[in-house]
């Protein structure tokens, strides 16, 4: 649960920090804004992808042991995973498709 969560959160950072360099309007050709892109994620987010890691990691497993100790070891780490993962979800669905799901709720447009 930790390496899954750990991983989508840092996924998303470095997806947030490619999408601002690649729409960067500098006005250079699409060729080298690919290859500045890369270069960043080469050389920015590999070596902070792995500070983060660390740091994303014990933070969600201390989130998941202190759900286990309020709730029980099994329920307090399902409740805890599922809290985790749901935000993560709409964070994602924002992210990736521009979906506030209070605002689609609301408008009477969930199918």
């Amino acid at each position: 649960m930790v390496l899954m969560t750990s991983v989508l959160i840092i996924q998303l950072l470095t997806g947030y920090i490619t999408n601002y360099i690649i729409h960067l309007n500098t006005g250079l050709s699409p060729f080298k804004i690919t290859a500045l892109a890369m270069v960043a994620l080469v050389f920015v987010l590999v070596p902070s992808y792995r500070y983060m890691s660390s740091k994303v990691e014990v933070m969600i497993a201390r989130l998941l042991l202190s759900g286990s100790n309020s709730l029980g070891k099994t329920m307090g780490l399902l409740l805890s995973f599922v809290l985790i993962f749901g935000i993560l979800f709409l964070i994602y669905l924002y992210h990736w498709f521009n979906i506030n799901i209070f605002d689609y709720v609301s408008n009477g447009d969930f199918k």
